[in-house]
């Protein structure tokens, strides 16, 4: 991947504070387009120098061209997913406006951002220092993958740039090091895992339902919702009553395609297919009500009348008792977060044991604001950019930094394996 960055002078087209709530929201749940183990790099910034000690871990001494590097490479992962989002969902204007943007702890984006940058590294070399109570190294096989990887991105980027941005071979050495050393740190640290998955834990039930909702749609003056009147809920329930009259008038109940048959009698309606666990505690996603409604039926069969659940009237099917497959997903699903929750815990424990010192006067030094822009481009379409945006790297102005650290990383740490 060729990742490409551009002085970006002038007014930018704002993105709404609405549009930008929804892109944040997905790019949480979601994963950063691409990862940059080897690339190249072009774009501006004030000259920093690489060499000093950002932060101590340890014993261990980070620089800060690791530290700058690591950034850069989160920005413009951040910054391609955010305009691919911006694409999908039609939103106009640019996506490198998001870093001054102060979030409710009154930080910005960028700093937040820097937050999670110096997080990650700490908990990159505290796996580091624990990797030999797992036997955990780096094979020769790896080790020279590692470097060839860092020479070819040396090779690739400019002398300029490499300044500007004032991360060496060694730098991204280090890096590719850590990353794969916390990817090889998960599974001994999580094999005394219980995988055993009791039936109340992972045996789900398969239903169809069909809800019309009675959640009011209108606000008052004060921003309120506006419950509805009861007549307005007696037609709601009508509504998925006559839902119910028609799946229970087919031929074919068990099979019936409730949810062409809720269009019928309101194109807004529409029949899901949610599982829950059978024999365990109440599933929050799913209203109690139809819960209990669906284990009174047997396969196939459908509740004789409309379920009142919390905010809505509900058309119930049984589908399957003990759906098989909901049941073995559900049981991996179990063993993945107990297994994600010892890993958390024990990296937790180790960071309180082994805090980053942070030296603030070096690490200031990487500013994060919307003065720059950072992108990934393809190699071979990006080539003619390099040239234009070198001209532009004599200029003096800000850097720029990441938004989801752990999610680059993780991207990173793929592209090093």
């Amino acid at each position: 991947m060729l990742l490409v960055n551009k002085c970006t002078p002038g007014v930018h087209k704002r993105v709404t504070e609405e549009n930008m709530r929804k892109l944040n929201k997905t790019a949480a749940c979601g994963i950063l387009a691409a990862a940059l183990a080897a690339g190249t790099l072009s774009g501006c910034s004030k000259a920093i120098d690489g060499t000093k000690t950002v932060a101590t871990v340890g014993d261990e001494k980070v620089t800060l061209g690791l530290a700058s590097y690591m950034t850069r490479d989160q920005q413009a992962q951040t910054m391609s997913y955010y305009n691919m989002l911006m694409s999908q969902y039609g939103v106009s204007g640019s996506a490198s406006n998001v870093w001054d943007q102060k979030g409710d702890d009154g930080k910005t984006v960028g700093e937040s951002s820097k937050d999670g940058v110096m997080k990650t590294i700490n908990q990159l070399y505290v796996l580091k220092a624990h990797a030999a109570d797992y036997d955990v190294t780096i094979t020769d096989d790896e080790e020279k993958a590692i470097k060839e990887a860092a020479a070819e991105f040396i090779k690739d980027n400019d002398e300029k740039i490499l300044k500007k941005l004032a991360v060496s071979e060694d730098d991204i050495v280090t890096y590719l090091e850590l990353v794969t050393i916390r990817s090889k740190m998960h599974d001994p640290m999580t094999a005394d895992v219980d995988t055993e998955v009791s039936a109340n834990e992972k045996d789900q039930t398969r239903v169809t339902i069909v809800k019309v909702s009675t959640e009011g749609t209108e606000k008052d003056d004060d921003g309120n919702t506006i419950d509805l009147t009861d007549e307005e809920k007696a037609q709601k329930k009508d509504l998925a009553q006559q839902v119910l009259d028609k799946v229970k008038a087919s031929d074919d109940v068990a099979n019936a395609d409730m949810d062409a048959l809720a269009k019928e009698v309101d194109d807004s309606l529409s029949a899901t297919a949610p599982a829950f666990t059978t024999a365990g505690d109440t599933d929050d996603t799913l209203d109690e009500a139809v819960q209990d409604a669906a284990l009174e039926l047997k396969d196939g069969e459908v509740a004789d009348k409309v379920i009142e659940g919390d905010d809505g009237y509900y058309v119930v099917r049984l589908d399957k008792m003990l759906d098989e497959d909901a049941t073995e997903n559900k049981e991996k699903t179990v063993i993945s977060e107990r297994k994600s929750d010892l890993y958390d815990s024990t990296l937790e424990d180790w960071v309180k044991e082994e805090k980053i010192k942070v030296d603030d006067k070096v690490w200031d030094q990487i500013k994060v604001t919307d003065s720059v822009s950072f992108e990934y481009k393809s190699t071979d379409s990006s080539k003619g950019d390099s040239t234009a945006t070198d001209a532009d790297s004599t200029k003096d102005t800000e850097d720029t930094s990441a938004q989801d650290s752990s999610a680059s990383d993780s991207a990173a740490e793929d592209s090093a394996e």
